[in-house]
């Protein structure tokens, strides 16, 4: 099973990327004159406003990321312009766009009569797959209404996965530890963001898909090429915001829902945690790795995406020139959740909590077969944080979001208490 396990591994890694890589030779050949019409007529989304605005003035919980939509996403977007290269194959690999020197907003700059100085800028190292949906979405309606169809993908998908985690399970637990995650996530932002949609998107479809097929999920053959594809989806769409979200919000609802063979005793539970982050890390790194192969390769060498992505390992890792300590980041991104609201919303919980705990005392009992495997899988973002000290330092208004994982977990360790003896 071993063998046959790696070698599928190898095949849905080579896969992903030839069919990734297709894909957005594909959306390239699409004319941009209509994407780069429907963009400027609603460039006053960007114009005139900070690069980071808060829709909620004062709380980075609520702030939104306009300088990667407008600096990269967009820009990326609608390249190629008149006069620029139309070579699908090369613009698929090097996702270049004009970057305009000493200022931001890229794409407003381009679609606008400014004139200062740019040049052609090729941001390899990513995948940029956002552009899959981006780029045909743009091309048949304007910026903004790609904006409100977003918003309404992830209520309709929300929507669905709350009634499907009621009806699967027989009660509200799962439901209650998925809006709890939720609310760590802010929908609200990450339906106004291009730059935060990717993780969230992956993620609900993840989840739902979990809650229609996880029977049909074999825990040892099936559920590691299942992370395995999440991982290389999510490195594919996303740019760096908070992909851990997107392997525990479907392995801890995956573990719920097949508890009877995950979270039979502790350490089966805790093998299988582990061994489905490997699976999704080996996609999620080795997706990534094989666009660099890509890019060096495409560009004849002249890009080295091989080097330049392994120095923003050691950079973004907190061991180059930056050092920060792990205390102080996971500071930073709990901080972000310590305003009145949540705050509030917590306290609430904990009261309505230990009122339930209380009233069915004589039926708690501590199930570590359940408790211990969920509780490890919710340290998982205190290791990213770890290994990505710098990035999530620096980012930490939107790499909180990682701890959605950790609240969810903490809920469902608290539901465990109370067992059911009905089933």
């Amino acid at each position: 099973m071993a063998k046959t396990l790696i070698k599928r591994t190898i095949l849905t890694l080579l896969m992903g990327t030839v069919l990734g890589y297709l894909a957005l030779v594909a959306v390239y050949a699409i004319p941009t004159g209509r994407i780069r019409e429907n963009v400027k007529n609603s460039l006053g989304q960007y114009e005139g406003v900070s690069t980071n605005p808060e829709w909620s003035v004062g709380y980075q919980y609520t702030m939104l990321d306009d300088y990667t939509d407008a600096t990269f996403i967009l820009a990326n977007a609608i390249y190629p312009g008149e006069g620029d290269g139309g070579n699908p194959f090369e613009n698929a690999a090097l996702v270049p766009h004009h970057d305009y020197v000493g200022v931001n907003n890229d794409v407003v700059m381009e679609l606008t009569d400014y004139d200062g100085e740019s040049f052609l800028f090729n941001y390899v190292r990513y995948w940029h797959g956002y552009l899959v949906p981006l780029k045909p979405l743009l091309f048949l309606m304007s910026l903004n209404s790609v904006r409100i169809f977003n918003f309404i993908f992830q209520l309709v998908m929300i929507g669905l996965i709350f009634q499907l985690a009621a009806l699967k399970t027989g009660n509200i637990k799962l439901g209650v530890a998925l809006a709890c995650a939720l609310a760590v996530l802010n929908p609200v932002s990450c339906a106004m963001n291009f730059q935060y949609a990717a993780v969230m998107n992956v993620t609900l479809i993840a989840l739902l898909f979990v809650l229609l097929r996880y029977e049909k999920l074999d825990i040892k053959k099936d559920a590691p090429i299942f992370f395995l594809i999440i991982g290389i989806v999510v490195v594919y769409t996303d740019f760096l915001t908070y992909p851990i979200v997107s392997f525990l919000m479907p392995l801890l609802t995956y573990m719920i829902l097949r508890k009877k063979d995950l979270l039979a005793n502790a350490k089966e539970g805790i093998l299988a945690v582990i061994t489905y982050l490997a699976f999704w890390g080996v996609g999620y790194v080795g997706m990534w790795g094989l666009k660099w192969v890509i890019g060096t390769v495409i560009s004849g060498g002249k890009e080295n995406a091989l080097a330049e992505g392994l120095g923003q390992v050691v950079y973004r890792s907190g061991n180059g020139e930056v050092h920060y300590g792990f205390f102080a980041t996971v500071l930073a991104n709990f901080k972000v959740l310590f305003i009145v609201p949540v705050l509030a919303a917590i306290l609430v919980g904990i009261i309505v909590a230990a009122v339930i705990l209380y009233r069915n005392r004589k039926k708690i009992k501590i199930n570590t077969g359940v408790l211990l495997p969920v509780l490890f899988a919710g340290m998982i973002p205190f290791m990213w944080y770890f290994g990505a000290r710098e990035h999530s330092m620096d980012h930490a208004y939107f790499t909180f979001r990682n701890l959605a994982g950790t609240v969810m977990a903490c809920v469902i360790a608290v539901e465990s208490l109370v067992v059911d003896e009905n089933k």
